[in-house]
Formats: C-alpha cells, sequence, structure tokens
C-alpha cells in the first residue's frame, strides 16, 4: 500500500485540474471503490463544480470543490486548508493498487478506470484494477479531516505528544506502533523498517523502551527523506502510467538507506555490511540487520 510519500506524489498528478470546472463525470458504479458513497451521489454533487485545493493526509487524499473558482495563494499546496466557502470534499484511498492519471479531455476510459472526472482541458481519471481502494464524499462545510490525528511532520507531533503515546503502549511492538495510522499516519512497512534501522532498534522492540525525543527525531528525518527522494525528484506521470506503486520511482532513497537492500537476495546492512534478517513482525514482513538492531534499549 502507498505510503506518504507515494501518495504525495499520487495528490500532485491531480494538481493541474486545480481551478477546472467538472463538466461530465463517468463512472463505473458498481465496482467496489464506490462501498463508502454510492456513484449515483457522487456524480450530480461533483457536476458543475470547481476543484479548488487538494491535501493529503497519511495514506489519504482529499480533493475539495467549491462552486466557484476560488485560487489559493498556494495552489496545490500539501498542507492546504480548505475554504470555509467550500462544501464538498472528495476523499480517495488508493489501496493496494490505485492510481492517479491525468489524460486529455477525450480520454476514453480504460476497463479499470472506475472514476473519471471532465474538464474542458483535462481528465482526472482513478483507475484500481483490485478495487482495493475507495472514493468518499463528504458534503460538509466543516473540515473532514479536523479530528485526525497530527502526522509526523506536524508540529502537533511533539516529543510530549510522542511520550503520552509510547507510555499508553509501552508493551507494543516499535514495527507496530510505526504501521499504527491513529499514531504515525502515512508511516508504513518500508518507512517502518527504515525507523527501526536508524533508531537502531530491533523492531520488536517494546515501545515503552524507546526515548520519545529520539523516535520523534528519527521518524521526521524518514519522512521528510522519503518526500524529498520519492515525491519531489520523481515527476509525476501523465497519460497511461499514472501513479502505480512500485512502477514510478525514478530517484529513490539512495544506497545509504536500508529501503536499497531490504528485499534484495543476500542483502546487506548499507552500515555495517551484514546480512540482513527477515521474518514477520507486526503481521508483516520485516528486514533488519541483526548486528546493528539488536534487542534492547537503543542509545539517544
Amino acid at each position: 500500500m502507498p505510503e506518504l510519500a507515494e501518495v504525495e506524489l499520487a495528490r500532485r498528478i491531480w494538481e493541474p485540474g486545480i481551478g477546472e470546472r467538472i463538466i461530465a463525470i463517468d463512472t463505473h458504479p458498481r465496482t467496489r471503490i464506490f462501498r463508502d458513497t454510492p456513484a449515483a451521489e457522487i456524480e450530480p454533487a461533483l457536476s458543475d463544480k470547481t476543484l479548488a485545493a487538494s491535501r493529503t493526509h497519511g495514506k489519504r487524499l482529499l480533493f475539495s470543490f467549491t462552486t466557484a473558482v476560488r485560487r489559493s495563494r498556494k495552489p496545490g499546496s500539501a498542507n492546504l486548508k480548505p475554504d470555509p466557502g467550500m462544501s464538498l470534499h472528495l476523499e480517495l484511498h488508493l489501496g493496494m493498487s490505485g492510481r492517479l492519471v491525468l489524460a486529455p479531455p477525450g480520454h476514453p476510459a480504460a476497463r479499470h478506470d472506475h472514476f473519471v472526472l471532465r474538464t474542458g482541458k483535462l481528465s482526472l481519471v482513478y483507475s484500481d484494477y483490485r478495487q482495493f481502494g475507495r472514493v468518499y464524499l463528504h458534503q460538509s462545510v466543516e473540515d473532514p479531516w479536523a479530528d485526525l490525528p497530527p502526522q509526523v511532520l506536524d508540529r502537533r507531533f511533539t516529543r510530549a505528544h510522542l511520550e503520552r503515546l509510547t507510555t499508553r503502549r509501552a508493551g507494543t511492538a516499535i514495527k507496530a506502533l510505526l504501521l499504527d495510522q491513529s499514531a504515525f499516519p502515512g508511516v508504513g512497512n518500508w518507512m517502518a523498517d527504515e525507523i527501526c534501522w536508524r533508531l537502531p532498534c530491533h523492531p520488536a522492540t517494546p515501545a515503552g523502551d524507546l526515548e520519545a525525543g529520539l523516535l520523534r527525531r528519527v521518524s521526521r528525518q524518514v519522512c521528510r527523506g522519503a518526500l524529498r527522494h520519492v515525491a519531489d525528484r520523481n515527476a509525476p506521470r501523465a497519460g497511461a502510467e499514472g501513479f502505480s506503486p512500485g512502477r514510478y520511482v525514478e530517484q529513490v532513497p539512495p544506497a545509504s538507506w536500508l529501503f536499497q537492500h531490504r528485499w534484495k537476495p543476500g542483502g546487506t546492512c548499507p552500515r555495517c555490511r551484514s546480512y540482513l534478517d527477515r521474518s514477520t513482525i507486526a503481521s508483516r514482513s520485516t528486514a533488519w540487520c541483526p548486528a546493528c538492531q539488536r534487542s534492547g534499549r537503543p542509545e539517544a
């Protein structure tokens, strides 16, 4: 499943649609992506509306619409707050195989193009061949994400916040806590392994054994690095390619990251060159260095 930097890269693919009015909507209404909000509700709600803003939170995308063009001072800002006049917010989850595509206005919808927003200049396409993704419509002037937990790079993600979290979840394996979207929004499997490797600590280490300041510093470092290497250095692809997990990367985290070694046959630790161990921790496939990431409390 895409993680925060991959989701941000996907958001940027639809960014050229900001300021454009929706003149037609194509759907495959029986597909599972409409299990939260039926296509029959989404189509009339978004018709003739203008895409005004987009942002992400963890693994979620939100596209906000208004009846009039409301251009932000920072169009397309990932953390742009909805205008008070916006009353429609389309939330997307990419699931395992969902991707966003920017296409010409006359784009012929392919078999798995289950949701297409058409404007006079372009088409915004949501494609998902496995249909694990979802589309959800929020019809409210209120910010639908107001109560979501702070993201790792938010100002509210403080040391005190993490201390409360790790105290409450002291016995939880750190890998499991990192994967919990209510605790570390947007952190997925590879990023969790990366954070554990950099701490360094064994992925099964109880969260209560970790120093909150160190955990905050390292998790923020990995999130910033992921955005830089995945989102900033990869041009969003248009046409038939769009966004697709595992196929979009032209610039990936460098060889100094565990990312580059974790699933290679005979993969070694980029720090000490020991062969990596692999097992299932927190119900997910996990890679770590047995020499660098021993059990016990890491030093701050």
